[in-house]
């Protein structure tokens, strides 16, 4: 069995325009909670922009996840001990857990249709204003969890890149160069 030392060119394009999806998206949400009353342009633009790479992004998701579980084998990070090894699993499951939950309740605290890119309107799944409201919630705490969690695995990327030196960085930057397993 050949091993790979860095993802697949689509895995890697997935993981870094989810990782621009979420950070603009992370960053734009705030921004809307601070402009809603004084610029309501803005608040409207972002919101736009927000909901449509929402919807961008979970069906990215999606593909994602199942790609996921068809994409040629990678080789393992070397792990100093198998804690580390499945705090690391965890964390990443917990990343793909927090994305499911910020985009489905992302939909569901919605109260009203929104436009895709200003090109088609999508209709909310939800008309109840108490579930709407629960949701909301639920984005809320989604959100700052997931930020959370890119956060930590940004600071875990650069220190397994540049402390351990194990070059973890050009496993979502290059191309493939196969290893025979032993």
């Amino acid at each position: 069995m050949n091993l790979q030392t860095s993802y697949d060119r689509f895995s890697q394009i997935l993981h870094w325009v989810m990782a621009v999806i979420i950070i603009y998206a992370t960053i734009a949400g705030y921004v809307m909670h601070l402009v809603i009353n004084s610029n309501k342009e803005l608040f409207y633009t972002l919101s736009i922009m927000n909901m449509s790479l929402a919807t961008v992004g979970t069906i990215l998701f999606i593909v994602r996840w199942l790609w996921s579980y068809f994409r040629p084998a990678v080789k393992a990070v070397k792990h100093n001990n198998m804690t580390e090894a499945n705090i690391a699993h965890f964390m990443h499951a917990l990343l793909y857990f927090l994305m499911f939950i910020v985009f489905i309740s992302g939909y569901l605290m919605l109260e009203s249709p929104y436009q895709f890119f200003w090109l088609f309107s999508i209709d909310n799944m939800v008309e109840e204003l108490v579930i709407n409201q629960f949701f909301f919630m639920v984005h809320r705490v989604g959100c700052i969890a997931l930020a959370c969690s890119v956060i930590i695995h940004i600071i875990a990327a650069c220190y397994h890149h540049y402390v351990r030196k194990n070059n973890l960085f050009d496993r979502m930057t290059k191309s493939n160069k196969s290893l025979k397993a032993i």
